[in-house]
């Protein structure tokens, strides 16, 4: 008996946990300084190759940036990659999305992928 009140214990204890991570994430201001960055990175490539990258994995593979850096949103998991889009459709994935299709007009945009708000009710996704 008492083994499964500690069993449930521990459970009740680790899903806690779960949740507060889940729910939990990085301020507007760190999240904000990491695309800075990144956009920094993508501007030096464009400026060394006259065009933006096709991919975002070629400003890495350029050495323009070592990697894209972890990325945690309230509501969503840790990421730490960029996702390439043909467009700037919000897919609500958590992370970092790049629009690398030539032919549309944010060709060359790195934006949030995320639906919600931060804490002072701004859409991840405007910045």
């Amino acid at each position: 008996m008492k083994k499964k009140i500690a069993y449930a214990a521990a459970a009740a204890l680790l899903t806690g946990l779960g949740g507060y991570y889940f729910m939990s994430g990085m301020k507007a201001a760190e999240v904000v300084r990491k695309l800075s960055g990144m956009r920094v990175a993508l501007e030096l490539y464009r400026q060394e190759y006259k065009r933006p990258p096709a991919s975002f994995g070629d400003i890495l593979k350029a050495g323009t940036l070592e990697e894209a850096p972890a990325l945690k949103l309230a509501r969503h998991f840790r990421r730490s990659s960029v996702r390439d889009t043909p467009s700037m459709i919000i897919k609500d994935t958590g992370g970092w999305a790049y629009v690398n299709a030539p032919k549309d007009p944010a060709f060359g945009l790195l934006y949030i992928d995320c639906a919600h708000r931060d804490e002072k009710g701004r859409y991840w996704s405007e910045f």
